[in-house]
């Protein structure tokens, strides 16, 4: 196959231009190019930002793709300009989504556990953008809504939950990694114990090139999640063991956090106040959707970062030192409150 990869020069992109050139797949990469991962020389590059949506149309014009892998939509502009460039030209167009699309719309968690790929009424939404809403979610809601009313071009959407893995760019990786692997407490609100599904960036970029090559995955939408059900509790335990097992989980209600100096701000954003269960029958029916087990990916994970990671600490790791104060302060209330009877 010939695939455009939009995007791809990091994370989850860059694991599946890899897996595509060693099944002898032609890959040409549109890009900024301000990232070359060590498969540079192996594709063709189309240097542009895809912001620029005259720009990215005219150097997209008249090219001949086999299938096209999207990243990088964020908007429905993004999506409409890629269909209408390539329409006539390409085979399937996957475009990668989000768990987002759930959010801000009155979707109940606890009454959908797990939640399927319809569980979504499309024909309420619009194209508004709400004020103090997190407008990424949105906006993958948006793309999905142009492409399933209006795409001339064969289409495959994969939602996908929150990503994990080695040179993760949303530093959730790092965040749990830093701090386990200094020995400290790991501080999480007390609040947010919901189940739920994460999923390995390796597992994602195989997942895309199985989908993008199945006809049983055309103009169809599917969950990809790791196929393990966990708490906070449990994949605390699974870092925390790759890194050694000296820290240790403390659950301390939000408010309280927030009450102390430097930690006003203090967010964790894998774990959830309420379940996050993906369906993902769909997924593994029509191409075989399988995930590595999560203590093997938990474990290579934190290695990487110990043995390998250069770059500026985690999201409030500056904070570091308030954070394990209140850990020791919460404990210490609560153990005189179990003495005190």
């Amino acid at each position: 196959m010939h695939v455009l990869m939009i995007g791809g020069t990091r994370f989850m992109g860059r694991l599946a231009v890899r897996k595509l050139l060693d099944q002898a797949d032609k890959v040409t990469v549109f890009s900024r190019g301000n990232t070359k991962p060590d498969w540079w020389n192996d594709v063709e590059h189309i240097s542009g930002d895809r912001g620029q949506i005259e720009d990215f149309k005219a150097k997209l014009r008249g090219r001949t793709f086999d299938a096209v892998i999207d990243t990088q939509a964020f908007q429905r502009e993004h999506v409409e300009s890629a269909v209408t460039v390539l329409q006539g030209n390409v085979g399937r167009y996957l475009f990668v989504s989000t768990g987002s699309v759930y959010y801000d719309i009155g979707f109940d968690f606890f009454a959908h556990c797990p939640f399927k790929e319809t569980d979504v009424d499309w024909g309420s939404i619009d194209y508004a953008y709400p004020e103090d809403v997190n407008p990424y979610g949105v906006g993958k809601r948006h793309c999905e809504k142009w492409l399933q009313e209006n795409s001339t071009v064969p289409f495959t959407i994969v939602r996908i939950p929150s990503m994990l893995g080695e040179d993760d760019n949303e530093e959730r990786s790092l965040w749990w990694s830093q701090r386990a692997l200094d020995g400290g407490p790991i501080v999480i609100p007390a609040e947010n114990r919901g189940v739920f599904r994460c999923l390995y960036a390796a597992d994602a970029a195989d997942a895309w090139v199985r989908a993008i090559k199945m006809p049983e995955a055309a103009n169809q939408t599917y969950h990809i999640a790791s196929q393990e059900i966990i708490t906070i509790e449990h994949w605390a335990k699974l870092v925390i063991e790759a890194a050694g097992g000296e820290s240790e989980l403390t659950l301390i209600p939000l408010e309280f956090i927030h009450k102390q100096e430097g930690l006003e701000s203090y967010a964790e954003r894998l774990s959830r106040h309420f379940p996050c269960v993906h369906d993902l029958s769909k997924a593994e029916r029509d191409f075989g959707f399988r995930t590595t087990p999560i203590e093997q990916w938990v474990r290579s994970t934190v290695h990487w970062y110990r043995d390998h990671y250069e770059g500026e600490d985690a999201a409030g790791y500056r904070h570091r030192t308030a954070e394990i104060a209140v850990a020791k302060k919460w404990n210490a209330a609560h153990n005189q409150l179990i003495l005190d009877g």
